[in-house]
């Protein structure tokens, strides 16, 4: 992998297959430091790649979090999760609890040298990664889709997330998109647009999906793509109505977000640090002038999410 000045990263990941179902092998990208050991093994940093659960791969990874396991001393775990509309939110919260299930098996232990600690871990993810992770950090939404929920972790560090199917900016058609100077004609998303159209877990952003994003914002058709056919409601994943119905003891949360953001609007991460305030639950915010993915570029170290990594794998 490149390096910069700032950041270096291993060469290459362990990669395994953590699942198998309709045909997919699903994978998980695993970094573990050098100077990680059976006497002092390393928490977990779990992180889900963004993409609107339409497109996007787990080798999409900032450089920021590549050079973090020996930067700060951790294990990164980067899984696929099966995409949308081919596989609805029921399919794709399932994949998400077979990965946090995952770094509990002797097959993740033996791979990982018996130098990873997985008592200790924290979730992430960026975008609709972000929202994964608060969804398996709290538990919110999995019993509606007829799911256990996930064992506790020890935080939750979302990175410019999708919050709730429910703002506005997820129903409000933009012909074009606020960021882009033309209007996507559905041809160019036809073949993934087919919820019978065959199944995928990976979709790299330059490959054939990278228009399905934008053309899901300039539609604005998202509960649609992840929930047609489900019976299930769109507030049944709004994070902050669930934390405000008082059900809910989250574990420390971390969130950080750009306000120049065109691609998910940052009310959505607003809106969540406020339900937290009002349970007076602990959340650690930061807000930056900046757009979405700002943390893809080298020049960000992203320091703040690894000292609340640390701390709260400490706790």
């Amino acid at each position: 992998m490149a390096t910069t000045k700032l950041h270096s990263a291993q060469t290459e990941p362990i990669e395994l297959v953590f699942k198998h179902v309709e045909d997919l092998d699903i994978c998980m990208d695993i970094y573990v430091p050098d100077k990680a050991t059976k006497e002092n093994p390393v928490p977990v940093l779990l992180w889900w790649h963004g993409g609107g659960l339409l497109q996007g791969t787990r080798k999409a990874v900032a450089p920021h979090m590549l050079s973090a396991p020996e930067r700060h001393n951790l294990c990164l775990v980067s899984p696929d999760y099966r995409l949308a509309p081919q596989t609805r939110m029921p399919g794709i919260l399932s994949d998400v609890k077979s990965a946090t299930d995952f770094l509990h098996t002797h097959e993740f232990a033996a791979a990982t040298g018996h130098r990873v600690d997985s008592s200790r871990v924290v979730l992430s993810g960026s975008s609709a990664g972000g929202w994964l992770c608060l969804l398996a950090g709290t538990g919110i939404g999995f019993e509606a889709c007829g799911l256990d929920i996930p064992r506790p972790v020890r935080g939750i560090a979302a990175i410019y997330p999708i919050t709730d199917l429910l703002d506005p900016f997820w129903k409000t058609k933009q012909h074009p998109v606020s960021y882009m100077d033309r209007v996507i004609d559905s041809s160019e998303v036809e073949p993934f647009i087919n919820p019978t159209a065959p199944k995928t877990c990976s979709s790299p952003g330059d490959g054939a999906r990278a228009m399905f994003y934008h053309y899901m914002v300039q539609e604005g058709i998202l509960s649609s793509l992840l929930l047609d056919g489900t019976g299930i409601p769109e507030n049944a994943f709004s994070i902050a109505r669930a934390l405000r119905l008082g059900k809910i003891d989250p574990p420390p949360i971390y969130i950080i977000t750009g306000n120049q953001d065109g691609k998910v609007s940052y009310r959505q991460s607003l809106d969540v640090v406020a339900a937290l305030k009002d349970i007076d639950a602990g959340v650690d915010y930061h807000e930056l002038v900046a757009d979405h993915g700002f943390d893809k570029e080298p020049i960000y170290r992203m320091d703040s999410l690894y000292r609340f990594f640390h701390d709260a794998c400490r706790a």
